[in-house]
Formats: C-alpha cells, structure tokens, sequence
C-alpha cells in the first residue's frame, strides 16, 4: 500500500485509473465524493499539488444512546465515512474495489491532513463495531451483555407473574363455590401457556424481542363456557372439572388451527377486515370485565353489575378492601400524568406487597390477622405442577356438552384474531420492524395449538408487555429464551406465592387496567368516530356487560352493518347522484343544420339529464326515486344542479329561480355507476311509473355491460319505444332525444334539401359538404367540391399512419373510418359519414397524430397539400372557408358531451 509520502498522482492518471471502474460504480463514488461532508476543490489541469482525499472524515460521531457528542475510540486510527459511501459500498462492494486501484490509494494518501488511506478507511468501515467493543476478553463482553440484559429481563418476568395472579384465579368463575381443585390451579395454566408462547415466537417471530402472553381478554369467554357447562351438568358433578378443562384445550387449538391456516395460505390480510369500531366496543366489553373481576379479586366474593350487586359492595366487611384498591388505582392515574417513564407503572404495581407489609409492621397487625379479615388470599394447599393435567378424566367427560359450545368457541375465535390486526402492526412501528402478518399468524397458530395439546389457553404476542421490553432495551433471542425458561420454572414451583400477595395488588391491576380499556374505548375514540359508530360502540359494551359476551359480538356485527348502510347511503360522496341538468348546453355529435339547431337552442331544456355514480343499492336508491318524483313537482323553477363538493347533501335541492319548461325526456345516466343490486333495480323501475304520469320519455344510457338482464327485463316490461329506451351512451341518448324533438319540425321547409335529385351522386356529396358549413350557398360548396378528388378505399387500407407528414384531408361520404392512437393501449374512435379528416394538421403542418384505417370500402373526398396551396393562390375566399369548416368541425368536437363527464375525444385525428 502507498505510503504518505509517496509522490503526488496527476490529474490525469486519477481520471484515467477512475474510468477503469465500471459506469455505476463511478457514479456512486462521484455522488459520494459530493456529499456536503466531504468536497474536494476543483483540480486545476497545471496544478501539480497533491489533491485532497476524495472523502472527508468528521472528527465526531454523535452516540446511539446518548444526548452527548463524544469522539470514538477508535476515531484516532480510521477515518468514518460519510453516509452516502456506506450505503455505495453496501450496495456494490465499491469501495472494496477501489482500494485494488494504486491510483486511489495514491491519491488518499496524498493528503496534507495525515488521512490514511482509502483501503484502511474502508477497513475501519467494516469493522468499526468490533473495534469498538473488542476492549476485553470474550467472557468479559458476554457477561456485561449479560449484565445489561439482566433488568430487562426482570422486568417482563415481573409484568407477567404480576398479572398471572389475578388473571389465573379468574380461569374459573367466583360463583362457582364446589370447584373440586384450588383455583391456583389457574395460574399454573398462565404460567404454561405464556412459557409455551415465549419459546415458540422466540423461534418463529420475526420481532427481536417478542414477549408472549396468554390471551388474557378470552377470560370473559371462558366463564360463559364454564357457566354453561355448570348449568348444563350441575355445579356438584364430577363431570363438570374435566369437562371444562377440555373444552378449554379444545377451543385452544380450534384458535391456534385458524390462526396458522391464514397465515399458511397467505390470507392473513383477512383479519383488517373487523371494523374498528366492532373491536373497540369488544374492548369496552372487556374493559367492564376486567373491572368486575378487579372487585372480585380485591373482595373475595362474586360481583354482578345489579343494584344488589352494587349495594353488597358498600358491606361494611370487605368496603375497605375494593376501596383501597380503587384508591391506589386512582393514585397510579394521578402519578402516571406526571411520571411519564413507561417503567413505572411496573415498579409501581411491584412496589405495593413491600409496601403493604411495611404498613402492617407499622399498624402493628401481623399477616395473619390480616388474612382472617380478607386481606390476602387464602392458602393453597401444596399443588404440584402437574395438578392440572390430573385433571383431565377422559372418562369423566361429558362429550355431548362440547358441541353445544360451538358458538361460544366461534366468538372467541373471532375475538382472538381482533388482536393480531392491533398488535402487531403496533409493534412494528414501536419497533421500527416491518413484520408480514402471515408469519406472525403462523407463529401465532402454532404456540396456540400446542398450547392446547398440552391442556392449556390461548395465548398471542403481547402489545403492551413487548413494547415495554423494547423501551427498557430488552431484545435479543437469548434473552427472550431466558424469560421462557423462567416462567416453566416458575410454573413448576407451583402458585404456593399467590398466598403471600395482598388483595389490594392484583385489585388494584385488574382495576387499572379495566378503567384503561374503558377509556380507550368510550373516552379517546369520541374525536375519532362518528355519532353512528360512537353509539354502535357503547351498545356492543353494555349488552356484553348485562347480556353476554356472544350476544355482544353478535349484535356488534348486525350493527356495523346497519351503520355501513346508512353511512354509505347519507355520505355526499356515496349519494348515487352526481350531478343533475338540463340539457340547455348538452349536444349530441350528430351534424344538425343551422335552423336544427336552432330549434334545439330553444327546445332543449325539454330534456333533462341526471347522471349516476358509484353504487346504486337499497341504501341509496330511495333518494334517487324522491329526486326525480321533486323534478316533476317543482316545473317553475330551475332544475339543473350539480353535486361536485362537500357541500353536497343527500337529497339535491339546490335550485335557482328561473322558469324552465316541463321535463318531456329524462336521462338517467349510468356511465360512472360501479354497482347495481336488485333493490335499486326495482326503484329504477318504478322511476318508470312516475315519467308516464307526467307524459315523459324515460332514457337509460350507458348502462353496465354486466346487467345486462336488467336491460332485457326494461325492455320486455316496457315494450312502447316512443315512451322509453335504452342508449349505448349518453351522446346516443341527447341524438335520440334531439331527433325526437326535431321529428315535430319534420314538414317544416328548414329541413328540406337545397337542391333536387337526391339520388344524384354530386348532389348527395354536396348535402353532406353543406353539413359541415349549411350556411353556404350551393355555388360556393361546388367550387369547393372541385379542390377534392373522389376516392375509393379498401377495407384494412391504412389512409396514414402516425407520426406521417400531413399531406392531405378526407371529408367521409360512405363507409367508416376508424382511427387508433397507437401508444395508448389501443385507444380508437370511428370516423362517422359526413365528418371531415385531417384537416387541422394539414393547416398547422404538424404530424399525425393517430393512425386512420378503413374498416369497410369507403368513398372519400381528398384535399391535397397541393391543391390547397392551389386553393390559396387562386381563392382566397374559399381557403378561408376551408378554414373555417376546420375550425367549427374542432368546436364540434371539443364540445362533445362526454368531454365534461368520463373522456375525452382523441383531437385531432
């Protein structure tokens, strides 16, 4: 490698050993040699000073984990590259090859401010963090990883053996006083369950430091599955133990079979179709739940939400006990808005059992004085860990109960994946880790069914728990395997602890955290839902409150759907009107002459358009059937309106106060209508009925392809076509309305032809010349004729192609032109008979826009560049009018009816 002192390389040996790299390597180093951390000055070609490294290096470095500027180690030694370098060489290995060059290494080492070269720079690149944290032996960095993970660690285990307590002695409904085992028993499940879902995610899940629970939101499901087992059986049977147990474990793996079959087929997506405001009134369910098991907890005694209910709390024997619960949540809720650490809800729950005991040290009560006054829980007796799976007794179960639980087992179900949907993408952004929902549902899938193989409950990734882990700086598999191992030994120790907590503990939790979800549910989503979904919310809370917690889910369901429709059918934007008008200033692209359209400019309000959009259902079609039943009830004031913008409301009843005539053709519009069910169908029918009481011709244009049968079906019902018709499209619709009205003119002279023999061929060209300009004399329109050569042309025959010079214009006398825009997937428009082609281009000069075929044997009037030329010298009159049959042929066109609503005709052709 090239020493400092070795000579300066010349610019153009740099230049030239620079080219030897391939072009995108090259460019990469340029834009990194440009970043606004390192810009070398300009060389000068006579300069023969020695260049200035390409890459400058910052002398700092800011820590990940700190506020402080501080100068690394390792900073002395190598130099840091910019952050565009980095990501060029972690891209290409550019840098790896740049320092093969002599060159590069020349020109880095070059530098009068002692910077090392580019291939050591790069060195220090890629093993900066090894340098970093290579002070030491390898034991010492592993034990003080270790040492760093250790808090970590201890605070998950404590967030989870704090709220296994509560929860677990909660498996089994309070009024359930003949449960032939202790219920700690319960614990012993959470701990299983949450170990089991602990190993798996550490295995399987994506997220670096995943802390799974069990499913601590089904316990309100589990006691409606308990409770109508116990009825169903009685409460003294000893059927009823091994019968709950196994439907516990059997609706364990129905969770845990779904959960992996929509992430094994990649349907994962399915679970972000739950409304969200189903889900948060779930939560408000839950949160009345978790209440009412926080007073149980603190009380000893089961809690219903009735005036009896209510008045046993204020029983001067256990009184004190939920109150002081109450009141240490309440002093949480106060602390938690000026303490704002997310480790301090932990070491605050934590913090109560040392507390308390220091309280009756100081009172001068002994524990078990306490304990005879409800104060603690009872004792257990010593239950060894396999205590629960003495109690599955397959000979004692009561298989014909199972299948009556099915409902029950499918709104929990559906309740467990409610939290994929929540949690994980939460945790992705806490974690700034993009997670695929399918594999974390396979994870999930799989925890869950070996959960339930091996007798326990559901479980999931914990949102809050992993996000707290996170924070703390908890990641990593190791410890993630450390925190499984503790909650199977603590499982294997037994629950004897949970006699040793004060009730006022897991009263408080269960508290907190049942108050917490009632927030979220009903307090901070009233700024985020509509006055519909609000209600919906707080519906779905009180009937799982006072009913259950199926007939919650279940009416939660009805109602998102209620409250879809009529969203759907009150929104501006879902109103199947889009905008209303007469057709004052619509025109169809049929030729009219001058006194045609002269009748029309006075009749055409006449006929009135409606146009369609979006849906058309049950929900909406009721508003349209009310609008067109308004149209006919005010004739003396204006009905044109237009329902663009928010101020648009469900029925249009915006009018102005100029006198129209009556409606005598009705257009409704189906162009920019998506969707059409039979209930609207129905309205549109009877739309009919309403249009022959006031002697109006019904119109529908452009009607879906795809209803067809709807189309045949008006047509059978309403055979009279002078009374109703069905248009390809809107411009169809105006020509068969225009020529209706037009009809009435019929033995009026205006729409007599100027001239005799109409079977004479000069004749019939001269009467489709007149259309593009009927002002014209006859005289004037032969002299024109006379500057055109009559053509005949083949089917298939290309006239021109695009991008050819314009040397020539077509007026169309018999057959049909089609022309394409060749880059534009086929884009294509038909050339009608009378219409004139080409025209503009051969007056501007410019090149052909589209393609122009015949589609069958055609005759055509051609005007060359020659002859036009020949038209200019000789008559200048009749170039002028050549002009302007061009230009009012463009005005046609640019005011096609459809140009304002769904697309625009390809100009010029």
């Amino acid at each position: 490698m090239t020493s400092s002192s070795s000579p300066a390389m010349a610019p153009d040996t740099l230049q030239l050993r620079v080219a030897e790299l391939d072009t995108d390597d090259a460019a990469l180093l340029a834009a990194a040699a440009g970043s606004p951390r390192a810009r070398p000055p300009p060389l000068s070609p006579s300069a023969h000073v020695r260049p200035r490294m390409v890459f400058e290096t910052p002398p700092l470095r800011r820590e990940t984990r700190s506020t402080n500027i501080q100068l690394p180690a390792w900073a002395t030694d190598h130099a840091l590259p910019s952050p565009a370098c980095v990501a060029a060489n972690e891209k290409t290995g550019l840098l790896d090859r740049a320092a093969s060059f002599p060159s590069l290494q020349s020109v880095a080492s070059a530098s009068p401010h002692h910077h090392h070269s580019l291939a050591k720079w790069n060195h220090s690149l890629l093993h900066a963090t090894v340098h970093e944290h290579s002070d030491g032996p390898w034991w010492k960095r592993q034990a003080r990883d270790a040492a760093q993970a250790v808090p970590c660690i201890v605070i998950a285990i404590a967030l989870n053996l704090m709220i296994c307590v509560p929860f677990g002695l909660s498996f089994f409904p309070a009024e359930w006083q003949d449960i032939p085992m202790p219920r700690a028993v319960g614990i012993q499940m959470f701990l299983l369950t949450t170990a089991i879902c602990q190993f798996v995610f550490v295995a399987k899940s994506s997220f670096d430091g995943p802390i799974g629970m069990m499913m601590v939101e089904n316990v309100p499901f589990m006691h409606t599955l308990s409770m109508s087992i116990i009825q169903e059986l009685g409460p003294k049977d000893e059927r009823v133990l091994p019968t709950i147990m196994v439907t516990y474990a059997l609706s364990t793996i129905v969770v845990g079979v779904i959960f992996f079959a929509l992430g094994y087929f990649k349907v994962g997506n399915v679970v972000y179709l739950f409304p969200k405001h189903i889900i948060v009134g779930a939560i408000g369910g839950i949160g009345v739940f978790v209440l009412q098991n926080g007073i149980e907890n603190a009380t000893g005694r089961p809690f219903e939400w009735t005036k009896s209910g209510v008045m046993s709390l204020f029983d001067g024997s256990i009184v004190w006990l939920w109150v002081s619960s109450a009141l240490l949540a309440g002093l949480l809720w106060v602390l938690t808005r000026r303490i704002t650490s997310p480790v301090f809800p932990p070491v605050f729950f934590v913090s109560i059992p040392p507390m308390f005991y220091v309280a009756l040290l100081v009172l001068g009560i002994s524990p078990d004085v306490a304990r005879e006054h409800g104060w603690f829980f009872d004792k257990a007796p010593q239950v060894e860990f396999y205590t629960m799976w003495e109690q599955f007794q397959f000979g004692l179960v009561e298989w014909s109960v199972i299948p009556k639980q099915a409902g029950t087992i499918l709104g929990l179900t559906f309740f467990s994946l409610m939290h994929v949907p929540i949690n994980i993408p939460s945790l992705s952004l806490t974690t700034d880790h993009e997670a695929d929902i399918n594999d974390e549902l396979m994870a999930h899938g799989i925890s869950n069914t070996l959960s339930g193989l091996v007798g326990s409950v559901q479980n999931y990734l914990c949102y809050s728990t992993s996000a707290l882990y996170f924070k703390c700086g908890g990641v990593g598999r190791k410890s993630g395997i450390a925190i499984a191992f503790a909650m199977l030994a603590f499982f294997i120790v037994g629950p004897n602890a949970v006699a040793y907590v004060p009730r006022c503990m897991a009263g408080c939790l269960m508290i907190h955290i049942g108050l917490d979800l009632l927030k979220e549910a009903l307090i901070d989503t009233l700024d985020e839902l509509d006055k519909m979904e609000i209600a919906t919310v707080w519906i779905i809370t009180a009937i799982m409150t006072f009913w259950g917690m199926n007939e919650g889910i279940a009416v939660g369901v009805l109602l998102a759907c209620i409250t879809f429709v009529m969203q759907s059918a009150s929104l501006p934007t879902c109103a199947p009107i889009r905008g209303s008008m007469s057709a004052a200033t619509l025109r169809s692209n049929a030729w009219r002459t001058t006194e045609a359209l002269d009748v029309l400019d006075h009749e055409s309000r006449s006929i009135h358009v409606v146009q369609l959009h979006g849906h058309l259902f049950f929900g909406n079609a009721n508003m349209l059937s009310e609008y067109v039943r308004n149209l006919f009830e005010t004739p003396q004031q204006t009905r044109s309106t237009s329902t663009n913008g928010t101020s648009r409301s469900g029925h249009i009843e915006s009018f102005a106060l100029r006198e129209e005539p009556s409606i005598r053709y009705l257009i409704m519009d189906f162009t920019l209508v998506v969707g059409l069910d039979s209930s609207a169908a129905d309205r549109l029918t009877k739309i009919k009925f309403v249009c022959d009481v006031h002697h109006c011709r019904l119109v529908f244009a452009a009607v879906p392809t795809i209803y067809r049968r709807f189309v045949t079906h008006l047509s059978h019902a309403f055979p009279d076509r002078s009374m109703f018709h069905v248009a390809s499209d809107l411009n169809s619709a105006l020509e068969w309305c225009e020529d209706g009205i037009l009809a009435c003119y019929t033995a009026s002279r205006v729409f007599k032809k100027p001239f005799g023999d109409a079977n004479d061929d000069e004749c019939a060209h001269l009467w489709k010349l007149q259309q593009l300009m009927p002002d014209q004399p006859l005289r004037v329109l032969h002299n024109l004729l006379e500057y055109f050569t009559l053509e005949e042309v083949d089917a298939g025959q290309i006239l021109w192609k695009q991008g050819n010079p314009a040397d020539r214009a077509m007026l169309l006398i018999d057959g049909q032109l089609q022309s394409i825009i060749e880059e534009e997937a086929g884009t294509t428009e038909d050339v009608a008979i009378g219409a004139i082609v080409g025209e503009l281009c051969l007056l501007t000069g410019e090149k052909r826009k589209t393609t122009l075929v015949a589609k069958t044997r055609s005759v055509v009037y051609t005007l060359t560049a020659a002859k036009f030329e020949e038209m200019k010298e000789n008559d200048c009159a009749l170039a002028f009018l050549f002009q302007s049959i061009a230009l009012r042929y463009t005005l046609h066109r640019l005011q096609y009816v459809g140009n304002r609503i769904w697309e625009t005709k390809c100009l010029p052709i």
